[in-house]
């Protein structure tokens, strides 16, 4: 599935697949995702790592159900080049009644590029616990 671009800054960031059921998501590394070494911009990685939170709450058909960030890590590991295709297999820690709590491990062609851990405000509180 092909989360639909947000308006405003989403854009700019382009498109994202997303395998809900496998709780991934991916992109290619496009020219606008590169730095001036022509990798991906760690910057890129971190806006990709806070989408973490579709993949472990189908959100991204319901754009109403805006979870905002209270807290994002990304940790690089190594760079992704341009053409790539970067994964993020996302899993849910944790879900309190205010509170969700994600990691993921992102790569790059398969190979190990960064991993992020997130803390959203369960403003939806469309999650089931289970």
């Amino acid at each position: 599935m092909l989360i639909e671009e947000p308006p405003g800054f989403g854009t700019a960031f382009g498109a994202v697949g997303m395998n809900r059921a496998a709780q991934k998501l991916g992109f290619y590394v496009g020219r606008q995702h590169l730095n001036p070494v022509s990798v991906c911009h760690g910057g890129a990685i971190s806006t990709f790592a806070d989408m973490q939170i579709l993949a472990v709450t189908g959100d991204a058909d319901a754009p109403d159900a805006h979870r905002p960030t209270i807290s994002l890590t990304v940790d690089f590991l190594a760079p992704a080049p341009f053409g790539a295709w970067v994964e993020a297999a996302v899993t849910r820690l944790k879900l309190t009644r205010n509170l969700v709590f994600t990691q993921a491990l992102i790569t790059a062609n398969g190979e190990l590029v960064a991993r992020s851990h997130a803390i959203y405000r369960n403003a939806a509180r469309k999650i089931s616990a289970t």
